[in-house]
Formats: C-alpha cells, structure tokens, sequence
C-alpha cells in the first residue's frame, strides 16, 4: 500500500467516525449553547426590562398630565390674582364710602338703603367743626320693619338740626365689598 492510499483510507475512517459525532453535536450542541450562555435568563431579564419600562411610561405620563393640570390651576390663579390687583387698584382710587348701621339686623326686618350728607361739610363753611368722614360718601343701613320707622330711626339717627340730610334709595342695594364701618353719630 501505498502512502496515498493510507491516506485516503485514513481520511474514509475519520469521516465514518465524523458523521455520528456530527449527528450528536447537532442535537446536543444548541441546547449546550443555550444553557452556557444564559439566553433563557436574558430573555426572561428582556420580558421584565419591557414591563417595567410600559410601568414607567405610564407614571411618567401620570406626571405630565399632573404638571399640566397644576400649570393650568397655576395660570387660572395667577389670571385670577391679577383681576383681584386691578380690582383693588380701582377701588384703591374710588374715595372711601362710610356705612353706619341703623338698627339691629333681626328676622321679619327690611334693610333699607339711605344716602347721608352733612350741610356743614358740604357748603364752603366753617369745616373745622365737622367729621372728616362727613366729607365722603356716607351711607345708612337701616334695619326696620315699614319705610315710615326706617325714617323714624334716620331721623333720631341723623337729626336734621344737625345740617343731616337724608335720601333713601328706591332699590335695595348690595353691600359694597370695599366699604368703611362707620358708628352712627
């Protein structure tokens, strides 16, 4: 025999012997590869990774939804508290209106609204002897059953030997917010 031909036979064996080998590497080797490299758990790692990222893009959008909404309350108020400054601005120049009460506010009892001034501060006399709040607008709240004792109590009130005069207003007017308590003198 020959040296090629030992070769060849040599080469025949090692197939023969390759092919079952081969045959046992296929069925074996993947799930080999599978185990060593630990695809099992980084798939399992990948699947908990997805869940937590949907559980975070969910509080994430929770947040924005949460910070728009405290942004548009923000905007309301600061709107709010800018019509609130200008408000108080106006009134802030209005001159002051003073509200003496007349009577006790009671159940079955009417409020009527009457306008006061006071002669001697309103003519050019002598203004030392008057209330400076005589000087602005005066209003009574008068808490009586009928008109006639409402004039009854403005007029004991407000005595018209003092220089008072005395015009009740037709409509039931709303408290003005802005106004000054002043006792009645």
């Amino acid at each position: 025999m020959s040296n090629t031909t030992l070769l060849l036979l040599t080469i025949a064996a090692m197939m023969l012997a390759a092919v079952p080998v081969a045959m046992m590497l296929k069925r074996f080797l993947p799930d080999f590869l599978h185990r060593s490299a630990g695809i099992g758990q980084l798939e399992n790692r990948i699947y908990v990774l997805h869940s937590e990222i949907h559980e975070l893009q969910d509080r994430v959008n929770v947040k924005v939804q949460r910070r728009n909404q405290v942004s548009a309350e923000k905007h309301r108020a600061e709107t709010e508290n800018r019509k609130m400054e200008r408000a108080i601005a106006e009134i802030a120049l209005q001159p002051p209106v003073f509200v003496h009460e007349v009577g006790d506010p009671k159940a079955g009892l009417s409020k009527f609204l009457v306008n006061l001034a006071q002669e001697k501060a309103s003519s050019g006399g002598d203004k030392s002897q008057v209330n400076p709040i005589w000087r602005c607008a005066n209003v009574a709240e008068v808490w009586a059953s009928n008109a006639e004792e409402a004039k009854q109590l403005v007029e004991v009130a407000f005595p018209f030997k003092m220089g008072f005069t005395k015009t009740f207003q037709k409509t039931q007017g709303r408290p003005n917010p802005g106004r000054i308590r002043a006792p009645a003198s």
